[in-house]
């Protein structure tokens, strides 16, 4: 074999080695690229899935502690309107009105446009159930607002002429439909509380008890602290009562109560 022959099988050798050493570096110099940006989106998803849980928590909590008591309150009222529609008499509703929007579901907007990884089909599937509920109040109260508009008051020194008997007729009527119109906000604030709290299971299983306790504690304290004593120990025990996993000393500080 010549020199020419035996260089050439040295170099082709060698140039093997080198091209197999700088394959080896350019595929792991792609795959640990890979790694780099799969793990950065897989952050971004997990800093994203945490806003939305906590946000969600947020307004489920809101939904499920304070609905039962504005429900209860409409039906106290309600009661009123049916023992004055069977004596065939009303008083003035025109204070009936909201301004809408009433509640603020922002992040269930948003957790229902949000990627399947973070939040799963399931999910979707409660909360848009609570959405559609969150939609029929919105609605409900706009339809009340209307209803108490058209109220018209009349003087009680009028005389009973029929134009007057009319306007008597019509606010009679009007109080019955803003009776049933009452009657539906409040079946459907009811099932919006129950909705809450069926998500609320969901959401608490993305945080350890820990995380849990300090969201909560936080999200309490976030909220208009009543002024007044009694208005607090009404307070405390409502928290006592859908937060039982806290103690009265962490109540107590969050609300400022000695």
């Amino acid at each position: 074999m010549s020199r020419l022959e035996q260089s050439f099988k040295i170099f082709s050798k060698q140039g093997v080695k080198f091209l197999l050493l700088e394959l080896v570096v350019v595929f792991l110099g792609v795959y640990l690229a890979f790694l780099f940006q799969s793990y950065s989106e897989d952050q971004k998803l997990e800093t994203e899935k945490e806003k939305i849980m906590i946000g969600l928590k947020d307004d489920l909590e809101y939904f499920r502690v304070f609905f039962p008591g504005l429900s209860g309150s409409m039906k106290s009222t309600i009661s009123e309107w049916e023992e004055l529609i069977e004596n065939d008499t009303y008083r003035n509703f025109s204070g009936w009105r909201f301004i809408q929007p009433q509640y603020d579901y922002t992040v269930v907007e948003y957790a229902l446009n949000a990627d399947a990884e973070v939040i799963d089909f399931d999910m979707n599937s409660d909360l848009s159930k609570l959405y559609t509920e969150l939609e029929k109040l919105r609605q409900a109260e706009e339809l009340i607002t209307q209803i108490a508009l058209n109220y018209k008051d009349v003087p009680s020194n009028l005389e009973r002429t029929s134009e007057v008997q009319l306007v008597h007729a019509s606010n009679l009527l009007n109080l019955k439909r803003l009776k049933a119109r009452a009657t539906d906000r409040v079946a459907i604030m009811d099932r919006i509380a129950e909705l809450s709290a069926l998500n609320l299971e969901r959401v608490n299983d993305e945080f350890s008890d820990k995380e849990r306790k300090e969201i909560e504690l936080l999200l309490i304290s976030k909220r208009e602290i009543p002024d007044t004593q009694q208005e607090k120990q009404y307070y405390f025990r409502a928290l006592k009562n859908y937060f039982p996993h806290f103690t009265d000393e962490e109540i107590k500080e969050v609300l400022k109560i000695e």
